[in-house]
């Protein structure tokens, strides 16, 4: 087994593994992208149809894969923000809904992007979670990506507001549902076992007191990822596009 790898069934964060798997994931995403620009418009929309059908299928098989051996109802069920994502991202491009578009782009660039950054995963290639992992991340970010380059998708602050809306309303419920099941979804639990609360989590203090500073910090990485739209030029006001 080749040790730089780092063995592959287990991997093991900020390796040449890690490094590899984001350039892949990288280089898909700019390919997607580049065959959607290079389409006529209804080629486009057949291939918009078939990454909604791949998206789905790769959701669904991801989430059996991860509760084969049986549910566990404190870990295994699909809602934390990319799974959840998982499920706005197709919905995005399909509907073409405002709040959805919006959604999509703050999840997938203020905090999507921190799956890539600091994966939660140690199954290695030799595991289908390794690729589903990878592919469901991929998917979330890539449609965001693509609605901005295919689709000219351009947020603004109503966009801000939309998104900051559902991501509330989400973690609300999620709240809920974690105290009456003990469990981390969203990271804004206090499980029983503390192996999951991540390190990144649990530096920012005990629960509950950390939840309302990891919303600040989600609100802070919301604006970032904002702003280059509103310092690149005046952005494309609410009334331009149907807030449908």
């Amino acid at each position: 087994m080749d040790v730089a790898l780092g063995g592959l069934d287990v991997f093991t964060p900020y390796g040449v593994l890690h490094a590899l798997s984001v350039a892949v994931c990288v280089l898909a995403i700019a390919a997607v992208v580049r065959l959607g620009r290079r389409l006529p418009a209804e080629a486009e929309r057949r291939l918009r149809t078939t990454l909604v059908v791949f998206a789905g299928a790769v959701w669904v098989i991801y989430n059996i894969a991860w509760n084969w051996n049986g549910i566990d109802i404190a870990a295994g069920l699909p809602l934390h923000v990319c799974d959840v994502g998982g499920l706005v991202a197709p919905l995005a491009l399909l509907t073409q809904r405002r709040w959805l578009r919006a959604t999509l782009y703050f999840w997938a660039f203020a905090l999507t992007t921190q799956a890539f950054v600091q994966p939660t995963l140690t199954h290695g290639p030799t595991s289908l979670l390794f690729w589903g992992f990878w592919l469901a991340h991929t998917i979330i970010l890539g449609f965001a990506v693509y609605d901005l380059a295919v689709l000219g998708f351009r947020p603004n602050w109503a966009d801000f507001r939309r998104a900051a809306a559902v991501t509330l309303a989400y973690v609300a419920v999620v709240f809920v549902v974690n105290i009456g099941l003990g469990s981390n979804y969203a990271y804004v639990g206090n499980p029983a076992d503390p192996k999951l609360v991540p390190p990144f989590v649990a530096l920012l203090g005990p629960w509950p007191a950390r939840v309302p500073v990891m919303a600040a910090l989600a609100g802070l990485a919301f604006v970032l990822v904002l702003l280059p739209w509103r310092l690149r030029g005046k952005p494309v006001p609410p009334e331009a596009e149907p807030a449908r």
